[in-house]
């Protein structure tokens, strides 16, 4: 019996994720650091801070499904 050789796949990801760091979220919807956390500050998207208890540094993720949905008002 001859073996196949099938060569390696990368997994691609084709879902978007539920939450992104500033980064992720530029790279997705082309928003920059400030501007997201404008849009947080206002209440217009929504954001977490993931720290440690008693931190005073944390990690800030965005919702991604809050700013598509910004991004779908602002083009009604």
């Amino acid at each position: 019996m001859k073996a196949i050789s099938i060569p390696p796949q990368s997994a691609a990801v084709t879902a978007l994720p539920e939450f992104a760091d500033h980064r992720t979220a530029r790279a997705l919807f082309g928003l920059s650091r400030s501007h997201l956390y404008n849009l947080a500050g206002e209440r217009k998207i929504r954001s977490v801070s993931i720290r440690k208890p008693g931190a005073l540094k944390g990690r800030r993720l965005f919702d991604c499904a809050s700013i598509r949905e910004f991004i779908a008002a602002q083009a009604e």
